[in-house]
């Protein structure tokens, strides 16, 4: 039961009502990530110059704009009163966009990085109060994820989809559950793909596996675009849809969990989301675009234009001598644990609708109770547009209930009764034909 009555629902209601309004009257529209993203001839510029000198991006931020934009919101955010979840939320989505500006005033310059890291935290931020920072998950991944003995020269899925062929496997997929999305090749494209609320760009060049493939639907569609599509459904559209930096952990938490629980979150994937935490740290102790670059080609073996795409994403924002990285690639794998950890809790209890409701559009798990009184108070609607996973509750709840046992579990015992086995696996080479 909600507390207060009819003079309680509508103060909610001027609150919400304000808030969005404020939210509305941002004029400064586009993505954070394009406004921040390389354009594809910086990218050519630097192989012409055979990857041996640092890029030179330039952005263009419309400084009086925003200032103006980020004061109005100061102005809302202070008008919102009270210590409920509602209010908090409400302030807390404010304060989000103008983090969005502080980041956008704040490009090409070193305090970038210390506004990244302050919205986004780093690569040493720490998981609850564990101890265990981001940067550790990503090297416990890195050593977990390594093959050993002949396993060793199984190899990872060739490419079978060139951009057109990925263009028709997502247009079906659209088709077919009749999204309001159109699926586009475009040059202009910096990533391999990019989705919006109706648009998904792919990069003409771009060439992907079919575990890449699925994996990109179910991150890209299935979470980031229905949330956005979700979002716009509510009594107040503008609520839950700029979302802001502060809802980035939980998007991509919950897009990374898609690919894990649809089983496409290969090898190759998950290395190289725990690789962009290391190269995180590694520019935030000082390393340049060219450092990073090299290290991906020489230590890691990615190919050149791979490589780029994934130094580019550390150095976008900011200055690519390094000082001042985008720290936003530190947050995927720190946010598929507490997304993991907060499904664990609600979906093992049987809480359906309270969960379907991550889909209501974009916030931080932080937010989750005031979500879930504004639905109580009729303020926000089911989510339509769910994703896979999310829809087939009877094969979701099994999931939960048998890892919530065996996370509890000592495998020690279970390592020590197959130690010899384990050795020997180790060792193992494969026989000569």
């Amino acid at each position: 039961m909600l507390a207060g009555g009819p003079r309680d629902q509508a103060r909610v209601v001027a609150l919400v009502e304000e808030t969005a309004g404020a939210l509305a009257s941002v004029r400064s529209k586009g993505s954070l990530l394009e406004a921040l993203a390389w354009p594809r001839e910086v990218e050519e510029r630097f192989f012409a110059d055979k990857a041996e000198r640092l890029p030179k991006p330039r952005y263009q931020v419309p400084r009086d704009l925003l200032e103006a934009e980020s004061r109005a919101l100061v102005a809302a955010e202070r008008r919102v009163r009270g210590d409920g979840p509602v209010p908090k939320l409400l302030r807390n989505v404010l304060g989000s966009m103008q983090d969005r500006n502080r980041l956008l005033l704040a490009l090409g310059t070193r305090a970038f990085g210390q506004v990244s890291a302050g919205i986004y935290g780093s690569s040493r931020t720490r998981f609850y109060d564990t101890g265990l920072t981001n940067l550790d998950l990503a090297e416990h991944l890195l050593r977990r994820l390594d093959t050993h003995g002949w396993d060793e020269a199984f190899g990872t899925d060739e490419p079978s989809l060139d951009a057109a062929g990925f263009q028709a496997f997502l247009a079906e997929r659209v088709a077919k559950r009749k999204l309001p999305i159109a699926v586009r090749i475009d040059e202009t494209c910096s990533a391999k793909a990019i989705a919006g609320a109706r648009r998904v760009r792919i990069r003409p060049d771009a060439t992907f596996t079919s575990w890449e493939a699925e994996g990109l639907y179910r991150h890209e569609i299935e979470t980031h675009s229905f949330s956005l599509l979700n979002a716009a459904r509510h009594v107040y559209p503008t609520l839950l849809a700029s979302g802001g930096p502060r809802s980035t952990p939980t998007q991509e938490g919950l897009a990374v969990f898609a690919e894990l629980y649809h089983r496409v979150l290969a090898v190759p994937r998950l290395r190289r989301l725990a690789l962009r935490v290391r190269t995180v740290g590694m520019a935030e102790d000082g390393a340049s675009f060219l450092d990073v670059y090299r290290f991906l080609v020489k230590d890691e073996g990615l190919p050149p234009r791979s490589a780029y795409l994934d130094a580019a994403r550390v150095f976008r924002g900011g200055p690519p001598e390094g000082g001042g990285p985008f720290t936003k690639d530190a947050v995927y794998v720190a946010g598929l644990l507490h997304v993991y950890a907060f499904l664990q809790a609600f979906v093992r209890e049987g809480f359906r609708d309270e969960t379907e409701m991550l889909a209501a559009g974009r916030f931080a798990l932080d937010d989750v109770a005031a979500v879930l009184e504004l639905r109580a108070r009729g303020l926000l609607v089911r989510p339509r547009y769910r994703p896979k996973w999310l829809r087939e509750w009877t094969t979701l709840l099994p999931y939960f209930a048998f890892t919530s046992f065996m996370d509890g579990v000592d495998l020690g015992p279970v390592t020590r009764t197959y130690r010899d086995a384990i050795a020997l696996s180790v060792g193992a080479r494969a026989p000569r034909r």
